[in-house]
């Protein structure tokens, strides 16, 4: 059984079938631990937690967007996985109009859930926590990378130590390529050099890149003009992406599966 585990993108929001993201089409059999609007932190605790109570052969892993993050409150949030609770900048946004203009279309279902989710926020005290926590630290782009390194590093040595085969790719490859990492910081450049890269997978750059660097999932959708829904790439984008990585899957995944 291959765990699959990430974000919305790994989830399925927006897909006809959301057994047909990515690595739900590389894996076949599967268990599923991703979930919409999930941090780096929740996908790595997520990852641990599976393979803690179940017998695992093998991971695929899609990290999220850096400045998200996952807390585990003092009391029930409301939210499916309570106490935790991933936390991201649009749950301090009121200005609903701001978030809509994100959309690539607009969908008032998905705005309706947006508002929904700020308002259950606030009565938890959720909101209130969040919006402390970007003004101080969450906005911080050190922070930022920071934290999602040192869950990469994190997850990699566990399945290391427990021997089981994965594969890591991501939605946004900024989470590897930042000024944070340019900047030679003792601690961010340890956690950098720490990460096995030939282990994980990054999609070709797009047409007209704004830069040269390797892309993540949703970087390289967008640029390839796969169609999106209100803020996700579609089912082609995804059975493209399958095509793509099934190689680098069937080397990293399928041939050390014992």
């Amino acid at each position: 059984m291959i765990l699959v585990a990430g974000d919305s993108f790994t989830w399925g929001s927006e897909l006809a079938n959301r057994n047909q993201t990515f690595p739900k089409l590389l894996a076949k059999q599967y268990v599923d631990v991703s979930w919409p609007g999930y941090s780096n932190s929740s996908i790595s605790r997520s990852v641990i937690e599976q393979c803690e109570h179940s017998d695992i052969t093998a991971a695929i892993v899609c990290w999220s967007f850096p400045g998200r993050y996952e807390f585990r409150f003092s009391y029930d949030t409301k939210q499916k996985h309570s106490p935790w609770y991933s936390i991201n900048s649009w749950l301090v946004q009121d200005d609903l109009h701001s978030i809509e203009k994100e959309f690539v279309t607009k969908n008032p279902a998905i705005l309706n859930e947006h508002i929904n989710t700020i308002n259950r926020s606030k009565t938890t005290g959720v909101g209130d926590f969040a919006r402390v926590f970007y003004k101080h630290v969450g906005s911080d782009k050190y922070w930022q990378t920071y934290d999602s390194l040192k869950e990469i590093v994190y997850l990699q040595n566990y399945l290391i130590v427990k021997k089981i085969p994965y594969m890591f790719t991501c939605a946004d490859s900024n989470i590897f390529y930042t000024d944070a990492v340019d900047s030679k910081d003792s601690v961010i450049q340890s956690l950098y050099q720490q990460i096995d890269f030939d282990r994980c997978y990054f999609f070709p750059k797009g047409v007209f890149p704004a830069s040269e660097i390797p892309r993540g999932f949703y970087q390289w959708a967008v640029e390839n003009k796969y169609p999106v829904g209100t803020t996700h790439p579609l089912d082609a984008a995804h059975k493209a992406a399958a095509d793509l990585m099934e190689d680098t899957f069937n080397e990293l995944v399928q041939k050390n599966i014992q």
